[in-house]
């Protein structure tokens, strides 16, 4: 198999439609995902703009969803939860469907859906178990959130990380040249993730915005087995 990592969602356009693709928005979006549906949530259904997701809300019954996200890194007015990932916890979203919009994670899930033939929510808490899961289904490629069309080091580094533990299991795959970058790079920082993440643009932002503990949390690897899986607009944990 081949794996590579897109840097940006963007980098969709140039790549071959029907392989597996795991997006990551380490900082925060597909990490909360994941702890949403760890702690029980019954699926998280994913939007580009809150007006699309209040309107499906109000569609469907307001009182049947929580509504999560943010802009500008912040919770929406009139949402229930923001995207701190530490805010879903069970007593909060077990048994429920949550709504979910962020600046850049649901777009890149939103792209990755139109591409991909099986589309994973990696973070790093996940890593090992979406790396096992991408070695069964075929070439693949990484997807990187990024930040406003740009390239985030929080992601690139969670993609090496996810690539360090798919070729632990078989050192043979072959990496394309973004996946060889990203994987180097994590080989560098791997003893000190969370420092250097810290260190990263988004990082410095959510710091100064007082979400010192979420950027901590979301560099811990390996904190659950589950793999969130994108079908028909719906993230479900497997």
């Amino acid at each position: 198999m081949i794996v590579d990592v897109a840097v940006t969602p963007a980098a969709l356009r140039s790549i071959d439609a029907g392989r597996t693709i795991a997006v990551l928005d380490v900082l925060r979006a597909t990490t909360t995902i994941v702890a949403a549906l760890a702690a029980g949530a019954r699926s998280v259904l994913p939007f580009e703009e809150p007006e699309e997701a209040l309107a499906f809300a109000e569609l469907h019954g307001r009182a049947n969803y929580i509504l999560g996200g943010e802009r500008e890194s912040r919770r929406i007015p009139g949402f229930d939860l923001d995207n701190s990932p530490r805010a879903y916890t069970r007593d909060r979203v077990s048994g429920v469907t949550i709504v979910f919009t962020t600046t850049n994670g649901t777009r890149a899930l939103r792209r990755a859906a139109e591409v991909g033939s099986r589309v994973l929510i990696a973070t790093l808490r996940n890593r090992t178990a979406v790396a096992h899961a991408l070695l069964v289904g075929g070439d693949a490629t990484l997807v990187c959130a990024g930040s406003h069309g740009d390239w985030s080091f929080e992601d690139f580094i969670g993609a090496g990380s996810i690539l360090a533990a798919m070729r632990d299991r078989e050192p043979g795959i072959a990496l394309g040249d973004g996946a060889f970058a990203a994987l180097s790079a994590y080989a560098r920082h791997a003893r000190a993730l969370h420092a250097a993440v810290a260190r990263g643009t988004h990082a410095r932002h959510l710091i100064a915005a007082g979400f010192s503990d979420d950027v901590v949390w979301c560099c811990e690897e390996d904190r659950t087995g589950i793999v969130p899986v994108l079908t028909d607009g719906q993230i479900t944990a497997v």
